[in-house]
């Protein structure tokens, strides 16, 4: 077997989450008191931390991109919007044929990491919420890289021999490139916000139009 460890993105890749974040973005741009709060087109914001999408795509100051982040997750968690999103197609299979394979698998994401571990939780998909890292409250996690970093490191994939049979799987050219700067192969999904020649060009080692696929990839 080619990888013995599988890391997931979850927005764009797991988690059809398109909609969830389109109507917390919007929640917090009318609360920010932003002048056309209503977002057409969504993709470009999904998948960056949520403060930067404020301070960014919208001009505010850190601090307003904060209070942003805040009234989002008012939106989000407290509201419960995180909860109305579907899993895609496949996922569920794809992570249980992962683990009978004997995979390590987990989920290195942007989101918050408490609001990924619920979601999940709630889920069919059975990845153990341990395995689930995002930026942490401590604030030692603020990017894909440091995320991967972090669960190669506390999981025993840190050695370069052990690096490579890691595969990260995401949607977007951070996804691949913060897996590249750790040392450790990408894939790509084509179903979720970034486009098939965003993920080739950004180095991925394959892109698939289903979940399953990822199985044979694995297997080598």
């Amino acid at each position: 077997m080619k990888y013995h460890c599988v890391l997931f993105d979850l927005d764009g890749t797991l988690l059809n989450s398109k909609e969830g974040v389109w109507r917390s973005f919007e929640y917090a741009l009318e609360k920010l008191g932003y002048p056309e709060p209503k977002i057409e087109d969504i993709e470009p914001l999904i998948g960056p931390p949520i403060e930067q999408v404020f301070t960014k795509y919208y001009g505010y100051s850190e601090e307003d991109g904060w209070r942003g982040h805040d009234f989002y997750q008012e939106e989000y968690v407290t509201h419960g919007r995180m909860y109305k999103d579907p899993f895609f197609d496949g996922a569920a299979e794809t992570v249980e044929a992962l683990r009978s394979l004997g995979c390590t698998v987990g989920i290195c994401t942007n989101k918050g990491e408490p609001t990924a571990r619920k979601i999940v939780g709630k889920s069919e998909v059975n990845i153990d919420e341990d395995h689930v890292y995002g930026p942490d409250t401590a604030g030692t996690r603020t990017n894909k890289i440091e995320i991967i970093s972090a669960f190669l490191e506390d999981y025993g994939y840190d050695t370069p021999e052990k690096k490579a049979g890691v595969l990260m799987v995401g949607d977007r050219y951070y996804d691949i490139e913060g897996a590249q700067a750790c040392g450790i192969d990408a894939a790509g999904v084509a179903f979720g916000n970034g486009t098939r020649e965003e993920l080739l060009n950004a180095g991925a080692i394959a892109v698939v139009d289903h979940m399953m696929e990822l199985v044979e990839i694995v297997k080598g």
